[in-house]
């Protein structure tokens, strides 16, 4: 039941990850929708368990790891944009919920999911991917992989 508090990142997700992977651009207003709703369900959950620790947890690690992607985007200038910034953002809420060692696999399948698509981009003469797939496509499997 408590994975059905993770939708409105869910759904957000997959409509930025396609929005990416069409016009290379990451909506700005579904992605504050989406953090606005994941953000409530945290805050209804957290009520309904009289327990406050998922929602530091999810809006603390949210913000670390977009803090964490908005420096890796100043190091290379060009390589992420803010888009990726605050789609991590959006998906950190979702991520966060499940705690530091699911939000740490989501990083290593970010990396891992991120050089393959770059590998396959390559394979047909291109040097660059939408990112915002990656980053969700990571937070899908790092939650799916902590509920096994």
């Amino acid at each position: 039941m408590a994975y059905l508090l993770l939708i409105p990142s869910a759904i957000a997700g997959i409509m930025i990850a396609y929005t990416d992977i069409r016009t290379r651009r990451v909506p700005r207003m579904t992605v504050a929708s989406g953090c606005v709703l994941q953000v409530a369900c945290v805050v209804v959950w957290c009520l309904h368990s009289r327990s406050w620790t998922m929602l530091a947890w999810s809006v603390g690690l949210a913000a670390t790891c977009a803090l964490v992607q908005l420096g890796l985007a100043m190091i290379r200038p060009g390589t992420l944009g803010f888009g990726d910034v605050t789609c991590t953002l959006l998906m950190g809420l979702a991520v966060g919920c499940r705690g530091v060692e699911t939000v740490a696999v989501w990083w290593l399948f970010m990396g891992l999911f991120g050089l393959i698509m770059l590998r396959i981009q390559r394979g047909r003469g291109r040097d660059s991917i939408p990112f915002a797939p990656v980053i969700v496509a990571s937070a899908f499997a790092a939650v799916a992989l902590s509920a096994i």
